[in-house]
Order: C-alpha cells, then sequence, then structure tokens
C-alpha cells in the first residue's frame, strides 16, 4: 500500500546539515556532543551541500578553553566532507563583553575558522548577514556583531549591548536593515534565511527588535531557521521548551527550532536536516543524535 509520504516524493536538489548551540565551557563534554552528532550524520550516508553553523559555538570567558574548543569543532567537522557556513550567536561575544580592555575585540571560534579554507563566516564582524548561493537558491545567514574599528558595543538577544565599563554605545542600524531588505527583494530564487535567532512568531522572540525591523519577509523566502532556544531548557523555553515549528508572526511562512548541539540546558544532542526540492518545496527532517533516532519530520509542497 503506497503512504502519502510516496504521493509527495520530490527529487532532492539541495541538502543541508543545520546546527547550533555547542556553547558549553566544559571541552570534555562539548567534545562527546560534537562527536556524537558527527558521528551520527556520517553514519547516515547522507550527502549535503553545505553545514550551516548558526552560532554560540563556545561560551565563558577561559580563554585557553575557548581556543580549545575551536580547535575541537575544526578537526570534528573536517570529518564531514562539506563546506561550513558559521555565523556568531550572542555567546561568541562573552570574552570581548567581559575581559578585553577596550578597545581590544577577541572573538576566538571566529579568529580560528578565519584560517580554515572549507569555512565561510561573514567579510568583517561588522557584517551582518553572510550570503550562500547554490545556482538556484539561495541561503542567508544573519550574525551577531560588533565593530573592529569601534568595539564599545555588540549585538545580543537581537538587541545592542554596551561592553562593560564603556560609557558609550552607539550605532545606526538603519542602514544594515534597509540594506539586508534590498537584498532579499532583489533574489529572484528562494531562499531561506538563518540565524541564531527566531523571528517574531518563534521561541524566545521578544528579546530585541532588530530582527523583527526586517519583516514582512519577501514571498521568496521560503522559511527561516534558528537556535537559540535548546530544546527541554524549561528555563528559557518556558512554554515553547519542545516546540520545534512554528510561523513567523503575520506570514505563512515557517520557522524551525534547531538547537541544540549540546545536552545539558537541552535533553539531547539534536540537530535538522533541510531537504529542497524546488520551488517553495522542502522538507525538514529533525534528528536526535543522542539516541540516533528521527524525531519529527516536516514537509512544504
Amino acid at each position: 500500500m503506497l503512504s502519502i509520504l510516496d504521493s509527495l516524493h520530490r527529487a532532492t536538489r539541495r541538502r543541508f546539515w543545520i546546527f547550533s548551540d555547542l556553547q558549553q565551557s566544559d571541552p570534555a563534554n562539548a567534545f562527546k556532543c560534537i562527536h556524537t552528532g558527527v558521528s551520527d550524520f556520517i553514519s547516515l550516508s547522507i550527502p549535503i551541500d553545505a553545514i550551516c553553523y548558526l552560532g554560540d559555538s563556545t561560551e565563558g570567558t577561559d580563554l585557553a578553553r575557548l581556543r580549545e574548543m575551536a580547535d575541537m569543532q575544526v578537526a570534528e567537522l573536517s570529518r564531514v566532507d562539506a563546506p561550513v557556513y558559521y555565523v556568531m550567536g550572542n555567546h561568541e561575544m562573552d570574552y570581548h563583553r567581559h575581559v578585553d580592555k577596550y578597545p581590544e575585540l577577541t572573538l576566538p571560534m571566529r579568529e580560528r575558522i578565519l584560517r580554515e579554507p572549507k569555512w565561510h563566516t561573514t567579510a568583517s564582524p561588522l557584517d551582518w548577514a553572510l550570503t550562500a548561493d547554490f545556482g538556484d537558491m539561495s541561503i542567508i545567514l544573519l550574525s551577531d556583531r560588533c565593530d573592529p574599528a569601534e568595539p564599545s558595543w555588540v549585538t545580543s538577544h537581537c538587541g545592542i549591548r554596551k561592553i562593560d565599563d564603556v560609557p558609550q554605545a552607539n550605532h545606526d542600524f538603519t542602514p544594515d536593515i534597509d540594506a539586508l531588505r534590498e537584498r532579499l527583494l532583489a533574489l529572484d530564487k528562494p531562499v531561506f534565511t538563518m540565524s541564531h535567532y527566531s523571528f517574531p512568531g518563534g521561541n524566545r522572540d521578544a528579546e530585541g527588535p532588530l530582527q523583527a525591523e526586517l519583516l514582512p519577509l519577501p514571498e521568496t523566502v521560503a522559511a527561516h531557521f534558528y537556535g537559540h532556544s535548546h530544546m527541554g531548557d524549561k528555563a528559557w523555553g518556558r512554554e515553547n521548551l519542545f516546540r520545534q515549528v512554528s510561523t513567523v508572526n503575520g506570514s505563512s511562512i515557517s520557522q524551525f527550532d534547531i538547537a541544540s548541539l549540546e545536552n545539558r540546558r537541552g535533553t539531547a544532542v539534536r540537530s535538522a536536516l533541510l531537504e529542497w526540492y524546488g520551488g517553495r518545496s522542502f522538507g525538514v527532517f529533525f534528528r536526535n543524535h543522542s539516541d540516533k533516532s528521527w524525531e519529527k519530520i516536516h514537509l512544504e509542497n
């Protein structure tokens, strides 16, 4: 007997492995988490076009541990035959916010991956968006950021945060928002947006205004993916602690929480696989690497 899934079958044109939030300051447990995720993913023998890493790769202010975490992640992900598109989340800024003496700027994970040819990120820490073009579709990844020429502020939780003991922290985000909106509107092919944070309507969506200023998203945007809200983390996820699928407020665009790659705030090592079938047709497959199972499948046709 044929299933409904058989009737919806589409040939996969692009495929991406998406994750975020390894985040912890304990390199030993972090290694167990990322090794679990990478080993399980490799065991599936699924070819992909790219890895999308949505931030919070590290946490804390111990510089030796932060650099150990960066080295370890580069080594583990080198086991996967795919380029890595990486953007920063709020915890990449921990050392700069709390230890750096103005105007120094230390971003250990970013500094490490700039030496790796298979890794891609924003051209400057000041840049908001990274575009990954795959010919017949594109991905736009949004990054937390700061200004190397005037590092008195960082973005975090979709807002601006002043660096400790620096009296002034100013930046006009209007040109960034206008330029990115124009870039989105100019694309004449399907686009998936990704960020450490959700748009309004997702989990932990009321923390700051910056990303919400991009709304409404153009019709070319098929879906949005984000991290930040770890599955099972009651303290921050609250009533949405296990919600993986929602829509962007005021639209029918779906958005997906793919966090987290860590297993202490989250209840397992988790990620997601995005398959694109053409146009606005895609599938999202939520993977629990801790017990080697697919937890949920979402299809849009």
